[in-house]
């Protein structure tokens, strides 16, 4: 029988598996995307580019995500995760920074739900990411281009119920912290509720953010879904958003289909933006992706987005390249890590 010598290698190693034992009660886990394309942007009158762009399969970002087991059926819950610009390796907040920019939260969960505290995604947002076959994350994404959805609200306290019979609630409120301004300016309101029953999704949102100078709320309501029939899966959306103060009121609505063949999965949208003012600017859109499953965490992508704006109508691809008839075509690498 051989007697191994204990290097002082080994026996470091030995002290951090000691640590980690100790501490095993807590976890941090590091968590991200990296995606880039080349796109071909033009707006529709003569102006176009070719570039490398950053998070069109889906938004780069790098994140951490926590928990910590209180005892008693209690936890304590964070995350933050920031956006990352790949194609020249800076960050997505103003100015080029790394900051925690799409999510920064801290709360406790239990049986009973959980209460979460900073910036992060409306209710009404998470109930869309379900209805759409994009994620809401492209160029090709309907609640990411023409329906105007609003992702995330700073300075947020969101509860969030259990799954119960496949039902989940949320519901937030966002400080204004307009401290020397209008009172109740800018503080946003907003609730959700989704239903998961095997290849069912369906669900309702609600926003509602006042404007600054308090005179009137702008407020979306949404209501669609999913069903997963296997060998396709259909989704849609209804979406209505008015603030009379602006003389904004819209309905916006789409359809989209995924298709999984092998390794591959295509999909696709059609939609249209009706606005109920007299001016009349409307909108129709329409989009194809493809993706390539290269192993779990890695794929190829293929993503075309085009809009049809109307009447004077300023929707956009959020690509910066914007005019009358925008489009956007992307072939890109996604890995998830």
């Amino acid at each position: 029988m051989k007697t191994k010598r204990i290097t002082p290698a080994l026996a470091a190693g030995m002290g951090l598996l000691c640590s980690a034992g100790a501490f095993a009660q807590s976890s941090v886990t590091l968590y991200g995307i990296v995606d880039t394309g080349i796109e071909r942007a033009s707006n529709g009158a003569g102006i176009s580019v070719n570039r490398l762009v950053s998070g069109q399969g889906s938004s780069s970002r790098l994140g951490f995500r926590g928990t910590e087991d209180l005892g008693g059926g209690m936890r304590a819950i964070f995350n933050l995760e920031a956006g990352v610009n790949t194609d020249n390796g800076s960050g997505a907040a103003a100015g080029g920074g790394l900051m925690f920019n799409r999510q920064s939260w801290v709360g406790l969960a239990g049986d009973w739900g959980q209460i979460t505290f900073g910036r992060q995604f409306r209710p009404e947002a998470r109930a869309v990411f379900g209805m759409d076959p994009f994620d809401a994350g492209s160029v090709a994404s309907p609640p990411n281009t023409y329906s105007n959805t609003g992702f995330r609200a700073d300075n947020a306290i969101i509860y969030e119920t259990p799954r119960m019979g496949g039902f989940v609630g949320r519901v937030m409120y966002a400080l204004g912290e307009n401290a020397g301004g209008v009172s109740g300016a800018l503080n946003d309101v907003g609730a959700s509720l989704q239903y998961y029953n095997g290849p069912l999704y369906a669900a309702y949102g609600y926003d509602s953010q006042r404007n600054a100078a308090a005179t009137d709320r702008r407020t979306w309501h949404t209501v669609g879904g999913s069903y997963d029939f296997g060998a396709v899966k259909l989704y849609g959306a209804y979406r209505t958003r008015k603030e009379g103060a602006a003389a904004l009121d819209q309905n916006s609505y789409w359809i989209g289909v995924g298709v999984p063949v092998g390794p591959v999965l295509l999909q696709a949208t059609v939609g249209r933006v009706n606005d109920k003012t007299a001016a009349n600017r409307d909108t129709k859109g329409y989009s194809f992706g493809a993706e390539y499953l290269l192993s779990k965490r890695t794929d190829l992508y293929m993503r075309y987005g085009k809009l049809r704006n109307q009447n004077g109508a300023t929707f956009n691809l959020d690509n910066g390249v914007n005019g009358p008839s925008p489009s956007s075509f992307v072939v890109g690498v996604r890995h998830r890590f």
